[in-house]
């Protein structure tokens, strides 16, 4: 509701009003009328160039704007370039072959012993509901077969990576693991799944680039069906999760298992304005503010209702890229964070690390 100025042409009982939003309708006598226009149905009072105006509802052909949430998580995904690492079982080099083919052999070999459990209960329960003083021999037997199985599980499907350092790449690796924990610490991490850029800046609250994003929580890990003398630095993606050995970067997805060396590891930090719809994380810095729906000036653009103030973080971006097909993009809430753990892993591309590997 609001005063206005306006021009109009009537047509006996009927006008037309003619206005920035465009073509509109009124019925009634002079300074009194009913009418349809653009923006709804409303009543109509005043004279003089001066008006008064009160909505009577939406107009039936009108709809307002739904709002568009400006997180990246909830921007639409399909209309956005993706971000993410190709098939791992391509990444290799001559060094990681045999590394490779055994990461990805115990990754495919299924556990038997589900399978012996479930079979031998089928054929010993009959047997022994039959003969009730020997149930207990059938539950035994099945029991010790599972065991046996499962043991074989174990030995035949888990790889062993054995890591020996000298001083100097324990050192740049404790550098990486300090780097890490840095960077776990921070209130907000998030991996960018999809990023592009937009023509509807009024609606995005000035921005001229969405992104798609969820939060993720760095942890130290090892990857399935893998033991090591060493936890090590883990990130998550979408449909990635790299795994930071002392030596090379492990790649796993739906692809399989793939190794990069950090001599072709390329980890580039920046920092990114970014306007923040969800909470703010504690430790993040504000550089500004602006609104959900911006006019050209910059300011809110009232013809949206609820148009509330949003907030323009300060965020770090790391970019892990490599010729064999990494590229993952992720935020975090320091910028000094995520520099610190690019600046660590271009240091471990300087020095190779002694390792060994094998089968239990």
């Amino acid at each position: 509701m609001g005063f206005y100025l306006r021009k109009g042409f009537n047509f006996g009982p009927l006008r037309l009003n003619l206005s920035r939003s465009g073509l509109g309708a009124s019925f009634g006598v002079k300074g009194a009328r009913i009418g349809i226009g653009p923006r709804g149905r409303y009543i109509h009072l005043g004279r003089g160039g001066l008006y008064y105006r009160q909505s009577l509802g939406p107009s039936r052909n009108s709809s307002s704007p739904a709002p568009q949430n400006l997180n990246p998580p909830s921007a639409p995904e399909s209309h956005l370039p993706q971000i993410g690492s190709s098939f791992a079982g391509a990444m290799s080099d001559s060094a990681s072959m045999e590394l490779l083919a055994e990461l990805n052999r115990v990754q495919k070999r299924w556990d038997r012993w589900p399978i012996v459990a479930i079979v031998g209960a089928l054929i010993t329960l009959p047997i022994a509901s039959a003969n009730a003083g020997f149930w207990w021999l059938g539950i035994a037997l099945v029991a010790a077969a599972t065991a046996y199985v499962r043991n074989l599980d174990v030995i035949k499907g888990t790889a062993i990576l054995t890591y020996s350092l000298d001083e100097e790449a324990d050192r740049q690796f404790s550098q990486l693991q300090s780097s890490f924990d840095r960077l776990s610490q921070c209130h907000g991490v998030w991996h960018v799944s999809a990023q592009g850029h937009t023509g509807d800046w009024k609606r995005n609250s000035g921005v001229n680039t969405l992104a798609n994003r969820s939060s993720i929580r760095p942890s130290l890990a090892m990857p399935p069906k893998v033991q090591c003398n060493i936890k090590v630095p883990t990130l998550k993606a979408a449909q990635t999760t790299l795994y930071f050995f002392p030596d090379r970067l492990l790649v796993y997805n739906s692809g399989g298992v793939g190794a990069v060396s950090y001599e072709h590891l390329q980890a580039k930090a920046g920092q990114v304005r970014f306007v923040e719809g969800d909470s703010v994380p504690r430790d993040a810095s504000q550089v500004g503010a602006t609104w959900q729906y911006v006019n050209k000036s910059g300011g809110p653009d009232k013809r949206f209702k609820n148009n509330r103030q949003l907030p323009i973080m300060l965020y770090g971006e790391l970019l892990l890229t490599s010729p064999s097909g990494v590229k993952e993009l992720f935020e975090v809430s320091i910028p000094a964070a995520a520099t610190a753990f690019a600046s660590a892993l271009s240091s471990l591309g300087t020095k190779q690390l002694s390792t060994s590997s094998g089968q239990l």
